[in-house]
């Protein structure tokens, strides 16, 4: 007798009659098959194939149209019930727990009375594409076979959820993805003097890359500048370009031109985005001076130059002008400092901080907070949504520096200075350039006056902490805005005025009223 548990539901029994002795008909029994009780005896299985096997299952040698991957054999059924047949799935996964995973259907053929069940091929790679994404390296792929038993066009699992009929690890690679991406990529040139296979002159200029594995993220950035004195010649003559190539890895250890070297097709070209070719790659030009950010793309073969701008101005959003970058003091860009490199800035900070963005929405490749929200007058800045809130020991109005890198197109440190004075200092008899005629706020910092008395021809500047560290001056190609060490402010006229200066929003202007 073939083992199946079937139940059936009793019968309802004849419900007796009420007054009047009304018969009623009996009710039609019904029936319920419960699921076969299938035990782990009734089904014998082996691992076959890329299973049975310790060899790196390497899935290019499947690529075949309609390949399939075998993985079971059904060596016996004992007792199963009539017409019932058996089924193998295998599930895949990048860990042992199985929390990603894929299942894959397989399908049977027979031979000598052994059926082999096997899971196509195109389907498997996909599984470990999704996975582990296209690298050629080994990867340890997870699996499980659960067993099911068809009957009457129903799916019944084999003892449990809990059983599997194999279960393991296997080392595989997925099929070829048709390109090969370096661990590492470097930018040759002029500037570098071609110096192939030199690791220490060329570390400098290796790409940088993010942590994902390259396969998963080809794309490769490489930021540089190109000054007047790059295009000069050791004579004085000037230099028709730049020439460049790009080596990866292994072009870099074999110091071999022929191996791992990429450019454009055509030498001198002086596009600055095209395709890159491994194959007699030529030299590309560059013929402009500027700050620079080539990007490389590695799977789609592909390169293009952009030529940076640094921003004209910083924003100041936080608590004290309601997060608003447009509605902050903006940072200027110290012109008469070449060696510091930086941008600065006048404004008010509260309990809540600030952060400082160099476009005007919130944008993570352009947003700087501090590397710890612990407050302190100096730091170094992080980029995006990691850098938390710049925060001070105490509220109060500061001046602030903030250092920019022009390779890299990025701010690197800041530094503030509490503000406890803000005065007017001139040729005036009230000052004679020796003292300063306090300004007042009556708006934590938004804007500062004072009032002074001054003769036609005299000259005046604004000055903080009673020091010559930072003054306010005339910007000479707009009286009004306030620059750092500007130039003088001159009375055409005697009189009595009263200065003010006003913060933000935008950068600081200086207006001058008669009283």
């Amino acid at each position: 007798m073939k083992k199946l548990s079937i139940f059936l539901l009793g019968a309802l029994g004849m419900m007796a009659a009420t007054s009047c002795e009304e018969k009623i008909d009996p009710a039609i029994p019904q029936s319920n098959p419960q699921e076969p009780i299938l035990t782990t005896g009734d089904v014998v299985s082996q691992k076959a194939g890329v299973l049975a096997s310790t060899a790196v299952l390497n899935l290019e040698d499947y690529r075949a149209e309609g390949a399939t991957v075998p993985v079971m054999q059904l060596v016996e059924t004992k007792d199963l019930p009539e017409g019932a047949t058996v089924s193998y799935k295998i599930q895949l996964s990048d860990t042992e727990d199985f929390k990603r995973n894929v299942t894959l259907a397989t399908t049977s053929t027979t031979a000598d009375g052994i059926a082999t069940y096997a899971a196509n091929a195109e389907e498997w790679n996909s599984a470990h594409v999704y996975l582990f994404g296209k690298s050629p390296k080994v990867k340890t792929m997870y699996y499980r076979v659960p067993v099911y038993v068809n009957l009457d066009g129903s799916d019944y699992r084999l003892q449990s959820a809990d059983y599997y009929a194999a279960e393991g690890t296997i080392e595989e690679t997925c099929m070829d993805q048709g390109f090969t991406i370096s661990d590492a990529y470097y930018f040759l040139s002029d500037a570098t003097a071609w110096a192939l296979g030199d690791a220490a002159t060329m570390a400098p200029f290796k790409f940088e890359h993010s942590d994902a594995d390259v396969y998963d993220d080809p794309v490769f950035v490489f930021k540089f500048k190109l000054t007047e004195a790059d295009f000069m010649n050791a004579d004085g003559t000037t230099k028709d370009g730049i020439y460049w190539k790009i080596a990866s890895q292994e072009g870099m250890d074999l110091a071999d031109w022929a191996t791992g070297i990429y450019g454009p097709e055509e030498n001198g070209d002086e596009n600055l985005d095209g395709v890159l070719v491994d194959v007699n790659a030529q030299a590309g030009k560059l013929t402009e001076v500027g700050q620079y950010k080539l990007t490389i793309n590695m799977e789609e073969m592909t390169y293009s130059f952009e030529i940076l701008t640094r921003p004209e101005y910083l924003y100041t959003p936080g608590g004290f002008n309601g997060w608003s970058q447009t509605a902050s003091a903006f940072m200027q860009w110290d012109s008469k400092n070449d060696v510091s490199k930086g941008y600065y800035g006048l404004f008010g900070v509260n309990d809540q901080g600030f952060k400082v963005c160099a476009a005007p929405e919130w944008n993570n490749a352009t947003d700087y907070g501090a590397e710890t929200d612990t407050p302190a007058l100096s730091g170094n800045f992080l980029l995006g949504q990691d850098g938390k809130n710049i925060m001070v020991p105490t509220p109060g109005f500061f001046w602030m520096s903030a250092q920019y890198d022009e390779v890299s197109g990025t701010m690197t440190t800041y530094q503030l200075t509490p503000i406890t004075s803000v005065g007017i200092i001139g040729g005036f008899a009230a000052s004679g350039w020796g003292s300063d005629v306090e300004m007042t706020t009556a708006d934590g910092g938004i804007t500062w006056t004072g009032e002074i008395s001054i003769n036609a021809g005299e000259e005046w500047k604004i000055r903080f902490n009673h020091a010559w560290d930072f003054s306010l001056g005339a910007d000479p190609d707009n009286v009004n805005h306030a620059v750092l060490d500007g130039n003088n402010y001159k009375a055409t006229e005697a009189g009595t005025f009263v200065i003010t200066l006003t913060t933000q929003p935008g950068i600081p202007v200086i207006t001058v009223a008669a009283k």
